[in-house]
């Protein structure tokens, strides 16, 4: 009876051991998850930070390169490096600074990325019907501060310009190429 009783209680003992172990080890597991958790979250806040950052850094390197052509003669049919038009002007800022390769006219680039009205971006761009109805006929890139940068025919150069006035009511949309 003696070692029955020994016995019993050495398995009570070894028993609640287990449990004293197994509420550990799922205490360990919990926090282990929380943990993983909390990482795979912190990883991923990092990651759209990083994607922020990084969006902003082109948006900027795309309006600094425009700023660069700044007083370049505008010429109509022009390809670019010495003389633009206005659609060979974003075509070739895009292309030094990002990589991109836009098409050539604007009405064609007009059409290179779903259309928005709001919420325009630095180094977005902006596309306008100034000669006759129904035709986008020129483009700017938007630089911030209700302002852009194109190559005007009616300055005769790469120019910065307020989005207002003539601008603004001859504008049809903007198109995010970042």
């Amino acid at each position: 009876m003696k070692k029955l009783l020994i016995l019993l209680l050495i398995s009570n003992l070894i028993y609640s051991r287990g449990e004293i172990s197994f509420s550990k080890q799922q205490k360990n597991k919990e926090d282990k998850v929380i943990s993983e958790t909390e990482n795979i979250t912190k990883n991923y806040s990092s990651k759209i930070i990083n994607i922020s950052t990084k969006e902003l850094q082109i948006r900027e390197e795309i309006v600094n390169s425009a700023k660069t052509q700044l007083g370049k003669p505008y010429l109509w049919g022009a390809i670019g490096t010495n003389s633009f038009d206005c659609s060979s002007f974003v075509q070739y800022v895009y292309k030094q600074s990002t990589g991109i390769n836009l098409p050539r006219v604007s009405y064609q680039q007009a059409e290179f990325r779903p259309k928005k009205n709001n919420g325009l971006k630095k180094g977005d761009l902006l596309f306008f019907e100034t000669l006759r109805k129904g035709r986008i006929s020129h483009v700017g890139i938007y630089i911030g501060n209700n302002k852009f940068i194109h190559s005007s025919s009616s300055k005769g150069k790469v120019v910065i310009s307020e989005f207002s006035g003539f601008y603004q009511k001859t504008f049809r949309w903007g198109i995010s190429v970042i």
